[in-house]
């Protein structure tokens, strides 16, 4: 899969309670969220940050709904998620472990997602 956000990519990272999200921030400035059981082609979400400086690090929230967005002047952005962007929590994101069956359940998900994306050889 290959996702043009108009600009370069700062980072990108993978959502701790979901297999199918992700976000990234790009050198314009903007943060773009992604759900791709949702939409495989389009951001869910992409929301212009800073003006004059470049993203340059994300990282989601472990427990609560909230990403960390870094700057190249060294300031750290706290975005809270939009209801229509979160996941209901689970019990292992209020302190406990994971479990196997749940780790499962979104390995098997983000596989048949996979499975339905075309491949040019």
């Amino acid at each position: 899969m290959t996702f043009d956000l108009g600009s370069s990519v700062g980072d990108v990272c993978w959502s701790p309670y979901s297999s199918t999200v992700f976000a990234a921030v790009t050198n314009d400035g903007k943060v773009h969220v992604f759900d791709l059981a949702q939409n495989k082609s389009d951001p869910l979400c992409s929301q212009k940050l800073v003006k004059r400086s470049r993203l340059t690090k994300i990282s989601f929230n472990r427990r609560d709904f909230v990403l960390v967005v870094g700057d190249e002047r060294g300031i750290a952005h706290s975005l809270k998620l939009s209801p229509n962007l979160r996941k209901i929590n689970r019990p292992w994101m209020i302190g406990s472990s994971p479990t196997t069956e749940y780790e499962r359940n979104e390995v098997d998900r983000l596989e048949s997602l996979l499975a339905t994306m075309n491949t040019k050889a």
